[in-house]
């Protein structure tokens, strides 16, 4: 039975709303407005079939693919040679051990200790093995008062989404393909990946010199940031008919452009995007994304099952995500964080707050049918929900002296 749009209308204004003032609610309380716009898609969705789960499955593909290229878009475009030099290293470690480690042990647990199958285990670790949100994070670092915070988490938050989008999309390529979980299936991937790669940054290289030529020659035109959405959706369907890695292409699309005055003065030209018309890009984007944001977050409380919110395992299983998550984070807190940073510690480890990146991969995994997608999916979202949960709560527990000398 098919909705009628006075009802799709007003779900949709109520959800705008409820994303707008739950913006609002979270820059007064660090609450992040997935958590009830999640809870909100489960009451439409599976407890009161408002929108019946076919029609939520046959849009969410296209849903996900866009948001996806432009999640990659907006880390481009916020990766700045600036913050990269100035707390790069120290950030950059920190990612690959919380992610890599939380990945590996997070497949393991369920793998051998669990007895999941070998694909579900690394899709269930590549979606949850690490991330921390560009959304909530950075703004709660900023929050609490220091710059070079602010620059590291956001770096932070930038590369761990990265890397799980580019770990998630191997997997998904080896389950695609049938390509063995062993040493000849992993020489076949890694030449694979190989291929995909370098077409991915050779076309986003490419393309992103494009686009700034473009940009000098259109700049100052109406609606160029549309025009430049436009592009971005252009190459990426492009570069995935070539059999690249659109998401990466999309990437470094962004990065030229964020960074170009650093890139083209460093082969000794002047070409770049004006700083106003760069400004203008990451504003609009910023209203794109967050239309994006809100939407999915209620999508994917759409695509829950109420069948596996009965089961009891799956808050064993979140409970075992959360631990490994929390140890893997404290560890390379830790191991991390200099002398210079070292009053940041508590803040640094209690940034764990997970968002779009898993709720958009995960509901990628229903499309292509992975086994135990659903209860991936349920496992996913009460990560998301209690990671924001854990860095609102510890950020609330900083004693005001503390946040007074941060």
């Amino acid at each position: 039975m098919l909705l009628s749009y006075s009802l799709l209308f007003i779900v949709a204004a109520a959800i705008i709303f409820i994303g707008f003032f739950g913006e609002v609610f979270f820059k007064r309380t660090g609450i992040a407005e997935s958590i009830f716009l999640i809870f909100i898609g489960i009451l439409f969705g599976p407890i009161f079939k408002v929108f019946p789960y076919s029609l939520t499955n046959a849009i969410i593909p296209y849903i996900s693919q866009l948001t996806l290229a432009m999640i990659m878009f907006e880390l481009g475009i916020m990766l700045n040679a600036k913050s990269m030099v100035s707390q790069g290293l120290r950030a950059t470690v920190r990612t690959i051990i919380y992610v890599f480690l939380s990945v590996f042990l997070i497949y393991v647990i369920f793998r051998y200790a669990l007895n999941w199958n070998s694909y579900s285990s690394l899709f269930l670790a590549s979606i949850v093995g690490g991330e921390t949100t560009t959304t909530i994070v950075p703004y709660i670092a900023k929050h609490i008062g220091d710059e070079r915070l602010f620059a590291n988490i956001t770096l932070e938050s930038v590369l761990n989404s990265i890397f799980l989008i580019v770990i998630f999309y191997f997997v998904l390529g080896a389950y695609l393909t049938s390509t063995p979980l062993n040493i000849a299936g992993a020489e076949q991937l890694a030449t694979s990946a190989v291929s995909q790669i370098s077409i991915g940054f050779l076309v986003g290289i490419i393309s992103g010199i494009v686009w700034v030529e473009f940009m000098k020659a259109f700049g100052k035109i109406n609606y160029v940031y549309i025009a430049t959405i436009g592009y971005v959706l252009l190459i990426y369907s492009m570069v995935t008919e070539l059999g690249g890695s659109s998401i990466l292409a999309v990437l470094m699309l962004g990065i030229i452009l964020s960074n170009s005055k650093q890139i083209f003065e460093g082969i000794g030209l002047k070409h770049e995007v004006e700083s106003s018309d760069l400004m203008y890009i990451k504003q609009f984007q910023g209203e794109i994304s967050f239309f994006l944001r809100t939407f999915f977050y209620f999508f994917l409380g759409l695509v829950i099952s109420i069948k596996i919110l009965n089961y009891i395992f799956l808050y064993l299983f979140v409970l075992l995500v959360m631990l490994v998550l929390m140890g893997v984070r404290y560890f390379a807190t830790n191991v991390t964080v200099g002398k210079d940073m070292s009053k940041y510690k508590k803040a640094i480890f209690m940034m764990m707050a997970q968002g779009l990146t898993p709720a958009v991969l995960s509901t990628i995994a229903i499309y292509y049918n992975i086994p135990n997608a659903q209860l991936i999916v349920s496992i996913t979202a009460f990560v998301i929900i209690i990671t924001n949960i854990v860095t609102v709560v510890g950020a609330r527990g900083l004693k005001p002296d503390e946040q007074g000398q941060q």
